[in-house]
């Protein structure tokens, strides 16, 4: 048996369905970006300095000048991301394509995460313990729905290294969805999305952490329009998707924040949850554009980049010995909530991750910044379609990143880097075990 026809036996069966997977146009860079950060940008400049105080309880400290350098920075970001696109997407007709032997890789991988997030979750669960948090307090906030000023998250605290590793479930969601595009909904995958889904529910109910749920759905959605557009009918139907998603996006939004804050608020009168809502969400998207001003107006120059690195910086280890403070004499953290403290408000902390490349780089930097992280989602993107593995891999999280750069940068996270360096790995154990394949058979 030849090279090519072992090769072509081993491919999982799969029906030519002719269309261009990943091929939706909120799904690309340059949807994502239009669709989210560009609004947001102006919109933060269009409010007055009177609503900001009104709504936010701040001052309004972006201007023209800095709106228009996020503008050409997102403009950069959309221009390198097309360049990838110029010469045509391949067309994989059994999109993904991946083979048996891919999918035995994927699979023990996915395994092996999935048991990783249950430690971290068990780790947390015997920190609650440590701490003589009452099951009764929990059950009845979770009943009155009354979280305001309990601060779990502060009685909860971490085991470091160990409670970090519930970020594997970010990793895990992505190669099960890769997986369930390939293999159908099988119950074991159903089984295991459901409880870390559930997990992260309780999580981001307890310690009022939204992301540990948001990092969950948006990669799983990723890869699931992406198997939608491989036929045409699906592909309609998944450009449609964002007039559906804003609605429960905000739904969500408001089921968290009415057990966070609104019990508290609502005691002080004067307006109605829907409203309540509305102007909250808004603000934390136009306060981080707000934020990021004040960073570039009022904050210290560190001389070294914090926000694009910060996953180093607190790194275990690293940030145990202020590492970043040490180099430059700037305490980062410490800096901006002073800098809120003065010229903001500190309830709406988001610091902006269009501003970032800007506070860390400069002007000139932060452009070249733009545009290169632009070419790389570009790539990444271009290798979705084309059923890469790193695209199908790494682009989910890059969609992520791309969806939370009006508030930050989440790529450049700790949070991230558990999950990033995951992905990382599988994908290099996808290609050695490709590579070990064809060598046997050659």
């Amino acid at each position: 048996m030849s090279l090519l026809t072992s090769v072509r036996a081993e491919k999982v069966r799969a029906v030519d369905l002719g269309g261009k997977p990943g091929g939706v146009w909120w799904l690309s860079p340059l949807g994502l970006i239009g669709l989210i950060a560009l609004p947001t940008t102006w919109l933060s400049l269009a409010i007055a300095d009177e609503r900001y105080r009104a709504l936010w309880k701040t001052p309004k400290s972006i201007d023209l000048e800095w709106t228009l350098w996020f503008t050409l920075g997102l403009l950069l970001f959309m221009g390198g991301a097309l360049l990838p696109q110029l010469r045509g997407v391949r067309h994989v007709p059994q999109w993904p394509g991946l083979s048996t032997g891919d999918v035995r890789v994927l699979e023990r991988s996915a395994t092996v995460l999935f048991r990783l997030t249950i430690v971290g979750y068990v780790a947390f669960l015997v920190a609650g313990a440590r701490a003589g948090l009452d099951p009764v307090l929990l059950f009845n906030s979770l009943v009155n729905q009354e979280l305001y000023g309990l601060g779990i998250r502060d009685q909860l605290g971490t085991v470091p290294g160990v409670t970090t590793m519930t970020q594997f479930g970010v990793a895990f969601v992505v190669v099960t969805g890769v997986l369930m595009i390939v293999n159908g909904r099988q119950r074991r995958y159903v089984r295991r999305i459901a409880i870390v889904f559930l997990l992260a529910l309780v999580r981001a109910f307890f310690v009022t952490e939204r992301l540990a749920l948001l990092e969950l759905i948006v990669p799983l959605l990723v890869l699931g329009v992406a198997g939608m557009s491989r036929t045409t009918r699906g592909a309609r139907r998944a450009s449609f998707l964002p007039l559906v998603l804003l609605p429960v996006v905000v739904l969500i939004f408001a089921a968290f924040e009415y057990s966070r804050s609104w019990v508290f608020y609502k005691a002080q009168g004067g307006q109605s949850f829907p409203t309540f809502i509305v102007e909250r969400f808004a603000g934390y998207y136009v306060t981080a554009y707000n934020n990021g001003a004040i960073r570039l107006l009022h904050g210290e120059d560190a001389g070294l980049p914090y926000d694009l690195w910060s996953a180093f910086w607190t790194a275990p280890g690293i940030g145990n010995l202020d590492l970043f403070e040490r180099l430059t004499g700037v305490d980062a953290d410490a800096s901006y909530t002073m800098s809120l403290t003065q010229f903001g408000n500190p309830e709406f902390n988001n610091y902006g991750g269009v501003a970032s490349p800007f506070v860390d780089l400069g002007i000139m930097g932060g452009l070249l910044f733009f545009l290169l992280a632009g070419m790389l989602s570009g790539v990444l993107y271009r290798s979705l379609r084309e059923a890469r593995i790193w695209g199908l891999l790494l682009y989910p999280l890059f969609v992520l990143t791309m969806m939370e750069i009006p508030r930050y940068f989440y790529i450049g996270q700790g949070r991230a880097t558990p999950g990033l360096l995951a992905l990382v790995v599988v994908a290099l154990l996808v290609n050695r075990s490709r590579r070990r394949r064809t060598g046997a058979q050659v």
